[in-house]
């Protein structure tokens, strides 16, 4: 038994199993631990034309090429699971939605909101603080994050102030802001002194921002983005994440060119970028900021921020979750300039569909790259780039 801590949604959390509107047995890559393989081998050989035949991992789960679905998912629950029980599934199986690591010898666990069901209870359920719970099974490889020479406590310390941060009743871009700023001031400080700062860095934020610096392509070039991310990853957007593009491709008056990577405009691209500016700030923005705050709360639990994220530095960090953020914020404005006030099914699409894509991108390198051509890895144009 060991001892974790639990972020809160995952006290509330159910798999929903075939009642799953975009379940993780489809289209995904499950990988299966060597633990696994090794049990299926010495106690359930017939298991093993479950997996991809590989010499050495990572082996995957076999999915059947005409669905998409891993060949073990019998009436939209996982055969293994019911056969032959939660031990037989390997740690990607058994774990997700939920996302482990460590802090020296403290365990903390999370959640993505990929999963539709963490997105729900994450983005609309009221929920108590994180709790320490006992849990018999953990992965078999955890990631220690705690950087050197800082103590285990200052660390847990340090990551509660950023996640306390986003419970300010203030405008989501502005906490980022806020989170951003102090993120780069701590880079610059050996990791000894972040505990004794964060608080300060965090307080004093406002005094530091930069003046946005805005440009009128930003949004266009913000879902050009996405396209390229999405065919660079040579997987294949799922449906729902197409229905959220399309929104912002009507909203904008623009198009896509998938087998290019480009996008195209019209003469009533501006006029209709004006009237999504004017739809979020005169009427949306007080329905979708409590969204975006705990959209931003998750990611700072997701990623264990400051520890870790998409980025090899937490300047990089920093950038690439403000993209995210603004693509997010994007998405919902775009869709209720189009719909009119959004249902809590509408938003959980939303934000479950780029999530799913987003939070599973595993090398920063292209997404860096965009965010250095449009300049948004510069403060005053991040600053721009979140204000529609």
């Amino acid at each position: 038994m060991t001892t974790v801590i639990q972020n809160a949604v995952l006290s509330r959390f159910q798999c929903l199993g075939d009642k799953c509107e975009d379940t993780c047995c489809q289209n995904w890559s499950m990988q299966v631990d060597a633990l696994t393989r090794d049990r299926y081998a010495q106690q359930a050989p017939e298991l093993l034309a479950a997996i991809e035949p590989a010499a050495e991992t990572p082996w995957i789960m076999r999915k059947d090429a005409a669905t998409g679905f891993c060949v073990k998912l019998e009436g939209g629950l996982c055969g293994i699971h019911r056969d032959y029980g939660s031990a037989f599934l390997g740690d990607a199986c058994h774990f997700y939605p939920r996302v482990t690591r460590s802090l020296g010898s403290s365990t903390v666990m999370t959640a993505t909101l990929s999963c539709p069901e963490i997105a729900r209870l994450s983005l609309f359920e009221d929920l108590p603080s994180p709790s320490q719970v006992t849990m018999q099974r953990l992965p078999a490889t955890l990631k220690n994050y705690l950087p050197q020479g800082m103590a285990e406590i200052d660390a847990l310390a340090i990551h509660h102030s950023f996640h306390a941060a986003t419970a300010d009743d203030v405008d989501a871009e502005l906490i980022f802001l806020r989170i951003a700023c102090a993120s780069r001031q701590l880079e610059n400080l050996p990791a000894a002194n972040w505990a004794i700062l964060t608080g300060f860095y965090l307080q004093d934020a406002d005094l530091r921002l930069p003046v946005a610096l805005r440009d009128i392509n930003d949004p266009f070039n913000l879902l050009h983005a996405l396209c390229g991310l999405i065919v660079a990853s040579h997987k294949p957007a799922s449906p729902r994440l197409l229905q959220t593009i399309a929104d912002m491709e009507t909203a904008l008056a623009a198009n896509l060119d998938w087998a290019n990577v480009a996008i195209t405009t019209s003469d009533a691209s501006i006029p209709a970028l004006e009237h999504l500016q004017r739809s979020w700030y005169e009427e949306a923005k007080p329905l979708y900021n409590p969204i975006l705050r705990r959209w931003l709360a998750m990611q700072i639990s997701l990623h264990l921020h400051p520890f870790g994220g998409l980025g090899h530095n937490l300047a990089q960090r920093v950038t690439l979750m403000g993209m995210r953020l603004a693509l997010v914020k994007l998405a919902l404005a775009s869709a209720h300039a189009l719909h009119g006030p959004l249902a809590q099914d509408h938003i959980v699409r939303i934000v479950q569909s780029l999530s799913r894509f987003l939070d599973h991108l595993g090398d920063p390198a292209f997404s860096m790259s965009i965010a250095t051509e449009t300049g948004w890895d510069s403060e005053a144009r991040m600053h721009g780039l979140l204000r529609l």
